[in-house]
């Protein structure tokens, strides 16, 4: 960490050591953030500002004891871009940790209506900026305030060498939040067509599944008793072996019982030590014997009506008086009939044969 003196280098690292540690997602990042900055260099008060360039606002995040009001905000983005932090790091995105007598001396700061009608409402005289992230768009900088003396040159370094390890925690933070809403979104997805999902660890064990999945697979291999703990059957064990080798688009594989058919889908797991199993069915052939094709029953007509209306399960089954998981039967029938793999497929299916 450059020309910092080596008890500075081992305080910085492990600041920086610690918030790594915590951060789980852009907002325990910045919570942890605020903490332990003012612990590495003093501080009256920390922020983590987000700042939208393009309508002069900010999302600020600061630590509970001493969090800016929404009027003080409110305030701050009245002067913007006259801010001498906000204008430096929009024009100089390369230019690192900047304090304000950086770009302005603090007499004649002090004599600008930013001081008068700001800093001096929330106590403070003195502020350093940390950028971690500049595009066109946003700035993201961790902001320190004093009231007593300014940010020295040697804090400054200190700052300054941090940033660059805490910029790059900060994106995997993000990248943290973008993945976890992907497979939210992924999941809702697979949810409403009728899948579900079983995982497996590197031993093939089912690690966890849903009910109606180890009902399917209980469908299409008789007899295996499968359930959390128990590894799957040989054949399936097999399958996943030979796709190893594939894409991390996965495999698929279909297993028949009678006029059911059950479909597997592997993909990798996550953290690489298993794979993740989404289950669903589809009809059989056009001429195998079962319900493909047939009307659908009273009940089921009810049931898809309400799914068709935005109802859950559980509401659907509260307004026709019988429980979840007899909605659920009953559209795993409709779903048969209909020759589609989900909720939303049946719902428009049926609205296209009205």
């Amino acid at each position: 960490m450059g020309r910092l003196s080596e008890r500075a280098t081992r305080v910085a690292r492990k600041t920086v050591e610690r918030l790594g540690a915590r951060a789980t997602g852009a907002e325990t990042f910045a919570r942890a953030g605020v903490r332990a900055l003012p612990e590495l260099v003093g501080a009256d008060l920390t922020t983590l500002s987000v700042c939208a360039l393009r309508s002069g606002k900010r999302r600020v995040t600061g630590s509970p004891e001493r969090a800016l009001s929404a009027a003080d905000i409110a305030c701050f983005d009245r002067f913007f871009f006259a801010h001498p932090l906000v204008r430096f790091h929009t024009e100089n995105p390369g230019g690192g940790t900047h304090r304000i007598s950086d770009s302005l001396p603090d007499r004649a700061f002090r004599r600008t209506a930013l001081y008068a009608e700001y800093y001096r409402r929330i106590g403070v005289a003195y502020a350093v900026a940390v950028p971690l992230y500049v595009d066109r768009e946003t700035l993201v900088s961790f902001v320190l305030n004093r009231t007593g003396r300014d940010f020295d040159a040697r804090e400054r370094e200190l700052l300054e060498a941090v940033r660059g390890p805490l910029a790059q925690i900060y994106r995997q933070a993000r990248a943290l939040d973008h993945a976890r809403a992907t497979v939210a979104r992924y999941r809702a997805w697979f949810e409403a067509e009728g899948w579900s999902e079983v995982e497996v660890d590197a031993q093939c064990r089912i690690r966890r599944a849903d009910r109606r999945a180890l009902a399917l697979l209980d469908i299409a291999v008789p007899g295996a008793g499968l359930r959390p703990g128990a590894t799957l059957p040989a054949a399936l064990v097999a399958w996943l072996t030979r796709s190893a080798g594939r894409s991390p688009a996965g495999a698929a594989r279909s297993l028949t019982a009678g006029a059911r058919v059950v479909v597997l889908r592997a993909m990798p797991a996550f953290d690489g030590g298993g794979w993740l199993l989404h289950v669903g069915e589809r009809p059989g052939t056009p001429d195998s014997p079962g319900m493909a094709g047939a009307p659908l029953s009273a009940r089921e007509r009810e049931v898809l009506d309400w799914v068709a209306a935005g109802k859950t399960d559980a509401q659907a089954a509260a307004i026709l008086g019988i429980s979840a998981r007899t909605v659920q039967k009953h559209l795993e029938h409709v779903y048969v009939k209909l020759g589609v793999e989900g909720r939303t497929a049946a719902v428009m299916r049926a609205r296209a044969g009205r």
